[in-house]
C-alpha cells in the first residue's frame, strides 16, 4: 500500500507540472520550459542530498539514474514536440503507451501479478486513455500523421525512463533522483548554447516555472522511492496515469468541458487504482 500511495503522489506531481507546463508553453519556447525549471528541480534535489547528509554510495547501479535522465529528457522533448505539431488527442494516448515497457520489464524480472492486479492495470490505462480522447476536428485529423512519431519517441523515452530509475532508486532513492536530473540537465546544455533559448523571462511567469521544478523534483523522489516499495509494473502504471490529471485540471481552472467518453475515463481510472491498492494491501491472489 505504500508503494501505491507514493506513485500517486508522483502521478499527481506529473500530472499538475504537465498542465502547468501545458499553459506556459502557448507563450514560452519549449528549451525555455525545460531549463528553467529543470534548474530549479536540480537545486532542489541537490539541497534535500546536502541537507541529509548521507555520503554518495559507491554503488555502479546509480549509473542507470544517468541512463533514467537521458531517457526522461528524450521523452519531454519528444512530448512537447508532438504537442506542437500534432493533435492532442493523439499524441497523449499514445504516450501513455509507455507504461507497456515496465510492465513487460517486470514480467521478465520475474514480477507476478494476481488477478485483480491485472484487471486493475488494464482498467485504469484503459481509463487513462479515454479521459485523453478529444473530439476530433478537421483540424485534428490533418494533424493525425504529424504527431505520431513524437508520440512514440515520449513513449520510448519514458517508458526507459521508468525502468531505469528502478535499479538505481534501489540503491538510493534520493541520490538516484538528483543525479537524474542533474545529468538531464547536462545533455539539455549543448542544445541551450546552440539555439540560445531566452533564459530571462517576465516576473509573472516565475510562480509557474518554480512550480514545474518543485513539482517534478517531488514526482521523480516519490516514484524512485516507490520502486523500492512495491513492484515495478504496478508503480509505472500509476504514476503513468498524470495526463489524466493533466485533462481534469484543465477542465477545472481552463473551462476545458469533457466529454462523455472522458468522464468515463475518469471513474474508470479511479476504480482501476482502488482494484490494484485493495490487492495489494489484501494479498489477493
Amino acid at each position: 500500500m505504500v508503494a501505491i500511495s507514493l506513485a500517486m503522489i508522483a502521478c499527481l506531481s506529473w500530472g499538475f507540472s504537465s498542465f502547468l507546463a501545458g499553459t506556459k508553453s502557448r507563450v514560452l519556447p519549449v528549451l525555455t520550459l525545460l531549463i528553467l525549471p529543470g534548474i530549479v528541480c536540480m537545486a532542489m534535489l541537490i539541497f534535500c542530498v546536502a541537507f541529509r547528509g548521507v555520503a554518495f554510495p559507491a554503488d555502479p547501479k546509480l549509473l542507470y539514474a544517468v541512463l533514467g535522465g537521458a531517457a526522461g529528457l528524450f521523452g519531454l522533448y519528444c512530448l512537447y514536440r508532438g504537442l506542437a505539431v500534432g493533435a492532442i488527442s493523439v499524441v497523449v494516448p499514445i504516450s501513455a503507451l509507455s507504461v507497456i515497457i515496465p510492465v513487460l520489464t517486470g514480467f521478465a524480472m520475474g514480477e507476478v501479478l494476481n488477478s485483480m492486479q491485472i484487471i486493475g492495470i488494464v482498467i485504469a490505462v484503459a481509463g487513462g486513455l479515454f479521459v485523453c480522447i478529444e473530439k476530433k476536428t478537421e483540424v485534428h485529423r490533418k494533424r493525425f500523421v504529424a504527431g505520431i512519431i513524437p508520440a512514440l519517441g515520449a513513449a520510448l523515452g519514458f517508458g526507459v525512463f521508468f525502468v531505469a530509475m528502478d535499479p538505481a532508486g534501489a540503491v538510493d532513492p534520493l541520490w538516484a533522483a538528483m543525479i537524474s536530473r542533474t545529468s538531464s540537465f547536462l545533455f539539455l546544455l549543448p542544445a541551450v548554447m546552440l539555439k540560445r533559448p531566452p533564459l530571462k523571462i517576465k516576473s509573472v511567469h516565475l510562480p509557474a516555472v518554480v512550480a514545474i521544478g518543485v513539482l517534478e523534483g517531488t514526482a521523480l523522489f516519490f516514484y524512485t522511492t516507490a520502486t523500492t516499495q512495491g513492484m515495478l509494473g504496478v508503480v509505472s502504471v500509476i504514476s503513468s496515469l498524470y495526463p489524466a490529471v493533466s485533462v481534469i485540471l484543465a477542465a477545472i481552472f481552463l473551462k476545458e468541458k469533457l466529454a462523455g467518453t472522458q468522464m468515463i475515463g475518469i471513474f474508470m481510472t479511479l476504480f482501476g487504482i482502488v482494484c490494484i491498492a485493495y490487492t495489494s494491501a489484501n494479498n489477493i491472489t
